[in-house]
């Protein structure tokens, strides 16, 4: 187990991408012992804490993305399709994109009735419209809880590719676990809780902002930012808090 913290604005250490991906198809394995959002909010042993924290996740965020029922919408990193649910029926078009193939073939599974939805495997860090098959750009983008396990050259290109893919007036909302006060790398670290080898990247807020810049350029600006939990003991990490940021485009 490794734990690295970092001072801000200085450059960490790398996580090792296939072991990431790797995680995730395990996770993917545990979708029948689990259910699906147990599998992708990692609180095996703490059901009643995982179905807490997607609930008051959803209240919050839900009304931030402002869907009208015309929207088009990306969900990266979609994972077994969580958000689906919650607002498909008030977007225009929902594609949810993951990495892990496993976890795509369980979204499709699960939201097979969905007319208006599409799943496909794609990396955050390659995104064009081209790549995933789109012809017309996305109004919103919803990435959840994905930057953590991006390496910064990854999380630069993931961002690009957001500004790419928006449209001329598009909202962007992410949720992330970020450091307090500190980076810290999570590498090759055994969880107990898990049973599985995890890695992940625990950025400052001012990082992540910093990381914006290729947004910036293309128009967006940050709109709105907050903690995601009001309940601090739904932040079951003393190093780490649940924040959400808001970006705009307009035309």
């Amino acid at each position: 187990m490794t734990r690295i913290p970092t001072a801000p604005g200085a450059k960490g250490p790398r996580i090792d991408r296939d072991a990431v991906l790797s995680f995730f198809e395990q996770r993917a394995g545990k979708v029948g012992e689990l259910g699906p959002l147990r599998a992708v909010i990692y609180q095996d042993k703490h059901p009643d804490l995982a179905e807490r924290r997607d609930a008051a996740e959803k209240t919050l965020i839900r009304p931030l993305l402002e869907l009208s029922g015309t929207q088009r919408l990306i969900d990266i990193g979609c994972g077994t399709g969580r958000w689906v649910d919650e607002i498909a029926a008030d977007c225009g078009f929902y594609l949810g994109i993951d990495a892990s193939p496993s976890l795509i073939a369980h979204a499709r599974r699960l939201h097979v009735s969905r007319e208006n939805c599409a799943f496909s495997v794609a990396s955050a860090d390659e995104l064009t419209l081209d790549i995933l098959g789109q012809q017309q750009p996305f109004d919103r983008i919803l990435c959840a809880g994905i930057a953590i396990y991006l390496n910064d050259d990854e999380l630069d290109r993931m961002l690009a590719g957001f500004a790419h893919i928006g449209a001329a007036s598009a909202r962007i909302l992410m949720r992330e676990p970020m450091g307090i006060g500190e980076r810290l790398t999570i590498r090759d670290h055994y969880s107990d809780d898990l049973e599985q080898t995890y890695n992940a990247i625990y950025r400052t807020e001012g990082e992540v902002i910093d990381a914006m810049s290729p947004l910036f350029a293309q128009g967006f600006a940050v709109t709105g930012s907050g903690d995601v939990y009001a309940d601090a003991s739904l932040n079951n990490r003393p190093e780490t808090r649940q924040r959400w940021l808001t970006l705009e485009r307009f035309a």
